[in-house]
């Protein structure tokens, strides 16, 4: 039986999803024939997007590092979290903080299944997964799994990453980011990255285009836009950069610019 033929009665393998998507780009094998032909067609487009897709992880693993050490933050929240894998928040926080608390948050069954695993395979049960749409804050903030596992009188790290161009303008996903920041205490942190298409308009263009083919939203957002995530929460320096260029380990980037990404962190003030 391929993998395939294997699929979930719930997963509707003919409709790509953005998660699965991403874990084709990153080598996963936990995405499908559907995933892997829009992949594809992303890649005829903007051939660096694997690329891009890492650049992505590797800043989620930065800017969990950066609140854990400078921040001291000991619990996150991790939005449209993805296939688990090498560098995510739970593998991320393994290490520079064991004693963290993570809620993964994705509505994508695959996701749940594999999370599942995984969450039954640690003995700590200090990361959950929950099954629930950024598109539905008020919601996903009352969800008893989630105020259980986490202290939302204590500072937490959002994470919000490769995620807010799923959400159309006309659901205003200004709003719905701003009702979770309202929601969380001061010291609390915000970690966005966002497709942009300031950088290649027509190769971004062409995307958009393969993602309406596939039924899926991709919104890339202008740096203006994308700042107006992070309300009026404080910008760590160096403020909203490309993905690559946020506090990049091995020096600056050659090319800052070639994945098509905007980037940033905030804290909430006092």
């Amino acid at each position: 039986m391929t993998h395939d033929q294997q699929a979930a009665p719930l997963i509707d393998t003919s409709v790509p999803h953005s998660a699965r998507m991403y874990d084709y780009w990153l080598g996963g094998s936990s995405n499908f024939a559907a995933d892997r032909s829009l992949g594809k067609a992303f890649e005829e487009a903007i051939p660096s997007i694997r690329t891009m897709a890492l650049e992505n992880r590797r800043f989620l693993g930065r800017a969990v590092r950066y609140m854990a050490a400078e921040a001291g933050i000991r619990q996150f929240l991790d939005i449209g979290t993805g296939v688990p894998g090498a560098g995510d928040t739970h593998s991320v926080t393994e290490i520079a903080a064991p004693d963290s608390r993570v809620v993964c948050v994705d509505n994508d069954p695959i996701v749940q299944a594999h999370t599942k695993a995984l969450m039954e395979n640690q003995a700590s049960g200090r990361t959950i997964y929950l099954a629930s749409d950024m598109r539905e804050p008020h919601q996903l903030l009352a969800e008893p799994a989630l105020t259980s596992h986490l202290d939302l009188d204590q500072p937490v790290g959002l994470l919000l990453v490769a995620v807010l161009m799923l959400v159309k303008d006309e659901q205003d996903p200004w709003a719905g980011v701003g009702v979770l920041l309202d929601a969380l205490p001061p010291g609390s942190h915000v970690a966005i990255t966002h497709p942009s298409q300031d950088f290649n308009p027509q190769a971004m263009a062409e995307i958009v285009e393969a993602a309406e083919r596939g039924q899926m939203t991709l919104v890339p957002r202008d740096r203006e836009q994308v700042q107006r995530f992070f309300g009026d929460w404080e910008l760590i320096e160096p403020g909203v950069v490309p993905v690559m260029g946020w506090h990049p380990q091995d020096g600056p980037p050659s090319d800052p610019n070639a994945a098509y990404y905007w980037s940033g962190v905030a804290r909430k003030r006092s």
